[in-house]
């Protein structure tokens, strides 16, 4: 132990499980405005977020399998908020990019983000909020490096 005690663990850990429960996620989506399936929110950020992705890497990147993947995918586009097509490189493979509605949507939920955190740090001040952010940024790059370019487990590979 390094004289922090299990602080800051028990905090990461309590706000990395709090957060990915459905019940924050339907929180987010409520604030967000947006009427969709969670699970599919998440596709559907990715997607926006990235740009075109394969199935199969989407599916890696969300621990999802192909066919899970395949079929949220296939609801996204049904809903017009996701157009797929084959990969310019390989016409074996398919890719999956957001819609202009697809983006407006996932803009919606990252207004809906704001909106969570300015309430999380009402009564916060300047001061408070700006250490904050500096401080998690710092600590966002070292748990980046540790995981390497790719996000792969150094220690493993």
């Amino acid at each position: 132990m390094n004289g922090m005690g299990d602080d800051y663990y028990d905090v990461w850990l309590d706000a990395l499980g709090r957060t990915s429960r459905p019940q924050f996620r339907a929180l987010l989506l409520s604030r967000a405005g947006v009427a969709l399936d969670a699970d599919l929110a998440r596709y559907l950020l990715l997607l926006d977020m990235r740009g075109p992705t394969g199935v199969l890497e989407l599916a890696e990147l969300l621990g999802q399998n192909h066919p899970k993947a395949s079929r949220s995918l296939a609801r996204l586009e049904q809903l017009g908020l996701v157009r797929r097509a084959e990969a310019g490189h390989d016409r074996r493979v398919k890719t999956a990019a957001v819609t202009p509605a697809g983006h407006q949507i996932a803009e919606a939920i990252n207004d809906g983000r704001r909106k969570l955190l300015d309430d999380a740090f009402d009564g916060w001040s300047d001061r408070d909020r700006a250490q904050f952010a500096r401080l998690s940024r710092r600590f966002a790059e070292a748990i980046c490096t540790l995981a390497g370019p790719a996000g792969v487990d150094r220690d493993r590979s």
